[in-house]
C-alpha cells in the first residue's frame, strides 16, 4: 500500500505520460512504417506548427512529466493550495478548449483541418488530465486548503 497521498496519484500520471510518449514516437514511426496498425504521419498533428517545432516541444513535456510522476511515485511532492488552483483552471479550461474541438471537428468544422484532426486532440486531453489530476492533488492535500474553500465560493 502507497504510504503517502501523493503515490496514489502516480500510476495514473505515468500513465497519462506513457500516452503522450506513445504519441511522440509513434509519428515518426508512421514516417518509416507504413501499416494499416498506425496513422499516417500527417494524422498526428494539426499543422500549426511546423513538425520541428512540435519535436521541440514535446522534448520539453516530456522530462517536465516523468520528473512529475516520479516526484509524486517517492512521495516527494508538497502539496501547494495555489499550484494545485492554478494548475485546476488550466488544466479545466484546456480540456473543456480540446473537448469543445474534439466535438466541433466531429461535426460542423469537420472541413477545418485544426478541428478535424482527432488524434492529436485526445493526446491534448490526456496532457489536460495531467494537469487535472496534478493539481488536484496540490489542492486537495494542501494545509491551506481550509481557507482556499472561502477563497472559491
Amino acid at each position: 500500500m502507497n504510504s503517502q497521498p501523493s503515490q496514489r496519484y502516480a500510476p495514473w500520471l505515468w500513465l497519462l505520460l506513457g500516452l503522450f510518449v506513445m504519441r511522440v514516437l509513434a509519428q515518426p514511426l508512421a514516417l518509416l512504417v507504413d501499416t494499416p496498425l498506425l496513422p499516417r504521419f500527417e494524422s498526428w498533428h494539426s499543422g500549426v506548427l511546423p513538425y520541428p517545432v512540435l519535436v521541440l516541444t514535446q522534448l520539453i513535456i516530456v522530462p517536465w512529466l516523468a520528473r512529475t510522476s516520479r516526484a509524486f511515485a517517492s512521495g516527494a511532492v508538497v502539496p501547494n493550495v495555489r499550484i494545485g488552483k492554478a494548475a485546476i483552471v488550466l488544466g479545466s479550461v484546456y480540456f473543456v478548449a480540446m473537448a469543445a474541438r474534439l466535438l466541433l471537428g466531429a461535426t460542423v468544422l469537420a472541413d477545418q483541418r485544426w478541428f478535424a484532426s482527432p488524434l492529436p486532440t485526445v493526446f491534448h486531453l490526456a496532457l489536460a488530465a495531467f494537469l487535472l489530476l496534478y493539481g488536484h492533488f496540490h489542492w486537495r492535500y494542501s494545509s491551506d486548503r481550509s481557507t482556499s474553500l472561502q477563497e472559491w465560493s
